[in-house]
């Protein structure tokens, strides 16, 4: 018998979906049908429909949310509520970017086609497709940079460098940090990208 989906507001309904979405992705990559989305979230297929028009707008809103959820402002604020410590505060962000990494990297593999798709429609419709990352992502780095410029300013005055300049140390190091498509293997933890960051590479004795 088809779910029948209980009532919701529409921006609940669409984000119920999404988050259906994401870790299906993860497991099935881009083969994932709308009858496996509708089955994983209580919903009858038609329903997915009545929220998204097509298949590639659903998996490409998965990616926009696995990338910078809804909620992630208020989420990064609550991890460091109680954080006064610049070290504890890095690697406390640095285990949720790391973490959000590894996800956006599995959905990002998946929804890859989709995004290919459309760059290639959108060429074929004589229309002059956007050779960059797509809007979600630039949307995605600044919002990052943003809250990683937050953790630094409450420090300003013990940095070298300003706040902003801080944050983008960290993120490079991040980013860096987990390449297993690329081969780099070992990857560094969240405290040896806070002891790098705040302590440099040199020895004590050197500095």
């Amino acid at each position: 018998m088809t779910p029948r989906a209980r009532p919701m507001a529409p921006d609940d309904r669409r984000q119920a979906i999404v988050e259906a979405v994401i870790p299906l992705l993860v497991e099935r990559g881009s083969e994932l049908t709308t009858r496996e989305i509708a089955q994983a979230a209580g919903i009858a297929e038609g329903t997915i429909f009545r929220v998204f028009p097509d298949k590639r707008s659903l998996f490409l809103a998965a990616a926009e949310e696995a990338m910078n959820p809804a909620g992630g402002e208020q989420a990064f604020d609550a991890a460091l509520a109680d954080v006064t410590d610049l070290r504890e505060g890095v690697v406390v962000v640095t285990d949720r970017v790391l973490d959000r990494m590894r996800l956006t990297m599995s959905v990002m593999m998946a929804v890859r086609p989709q995004l290919i798709a459309a760059f290639h429609e959108e060429k074929a419709a004589g229309g002059k497709p956007d050779h960059g990352p797509p809007a979600f992502v630039l949307k995605a780095q600044s919002d990052l940079h943003a809250r990683l410029t937050r953790l630094f300013e409450p420090h300003a005055d013990r940095l070298s460098v300003d706040p902003g300049t801080a944050a983008v140390a960290l993120r490079s190091l991040i980013f860096g940090a987990h390449r297993p498509e690329l081969g780099m293997s070992p990857a560094l933890t969240a405290d040896q990208i806070a002891d790098l960051l705040l302590g440099g590479v040199l020895a004590r004795k050197d500095l």
